[in-house]
């Protein structure tokens, strides 16, 4: 008998061992997302269940209670720069969100506490920096895994897109990327160079959309440089198009064409023809 008992006893315990060594596959694994958009850094943390047959919104996770958005640890968004949430600015730093699904909407909730396993014991309302309600969409077809993703972003602002199951929400969120580009740009020219005028010129040209500015910059850049190039010019008859003054653009680009032309540069002929192509129409 002792001897019986010593045999499983030591097979009992290589079993341990051996799913010690083993291990377990995460139920939920975790899933980080890295993007840059514009000049501001975005980076995500969070935990993916998946549906495994159970019925999710109004059952797993109940309507209009908080909800940790996710499995296990806090999800987490990280921002490199500040943000706009609604009508409230989110400071640069590391967050978690929390939402209250309901059927029709949810309620998104940025705070600032991020190292809590589910949703907080002592829970704060002081400790919510930002949150907004945003309506709930339904999806098609229902997805399996839950899934937090980054969409259609530009320069200026993103959407943070939260998916499972039947639904799916869109928080959209502004960057203060303008604000940062207008201090950079204000503090590049207070010394101002022939680089740093082009290189506001070109900004406002493509990004900022402040057509004037553009062309006060890149007016600039040409009254210091000691020799205009068909570049500058391409700028500049971008940006007189833009603000309508069609007669003064064909004359910038016609001449721009010509320098191009006699240097030989095939990128620079070909946007001058573009530009004239537009201005023709």
């Amino acid at each position: 008998m002792r001897i019986t008992l010593i045999i499983l006893f030591t097979m009992t315990f290589m079993n341990y061992e051996a799913e010690g060594q083993i291990g377990r596959l995460p139920l939920s694994p975790v899933q980080k997302i890295e993007q840059n958009i514009g000049v501001t850094d975005i980076s995500i943390v969070y935990s993916r269940p998946s549906m495994r047959g159970r019925d999710i919104f109004g059952d797993l996770v109940p309507y209009d209670k908080l909800w940790r958005t996710g499995a296990n640890r806090n999800t987490t968004i990280e921002f490199s720069k500040d943000v706009v949430l609604g009508d409230k600015r989110i400071n640069r730093g590391k967050y978690a969100v929390f939402t209250i699904p309901s059927p029709k909407q949810w309620e998104v909730i940025i705070y600032t506490d991020t190292d809590n396993w589910d949703i907080p014991e002592d829970y704060d309302e002081s400790k919510i920096v930002a949150k907004t309600t945003v309506p709930s969409n339904r999806l098609e077809e229902p997805l399996e895994v839950f899934s937090i993703t980054i969409g259609d972003f530009t320069n200026f602002t993103f959407d943070l897109i939260i998916s499972w199951s039947n639904t799916s929400v869109s928080i959209p969120i502004d960057l203060t990327t303008k604000e940062i580009m207008d201090k950079k740009i204000d503090n590049a020219l207070s010394g101002p160079s022939y680089n740093d005028y082009y290189a506001a010129a070109e900004y406002q040209m493509e990004a900022g959309k402040e057509y004037q500015k553009g062309l006060d910059y890149i007016n600039k850049a040409i009254e210091v440089t000691d020799e205009v190039i068909w570049w500058d010019l391409r700028i500049k008859a971008i940006l007189l198009m833009e603000l309508g003054q069609f007669d003064e653009s064909l004359k910038v680009a016609n001449e721009g064409l010509k320098m191009a032309e006699k240097v030989g540069r095939a990128y620079g002929i070909n946007e001058f023809q573009k530009i004239l192509k537009k201005l023709d129409k």
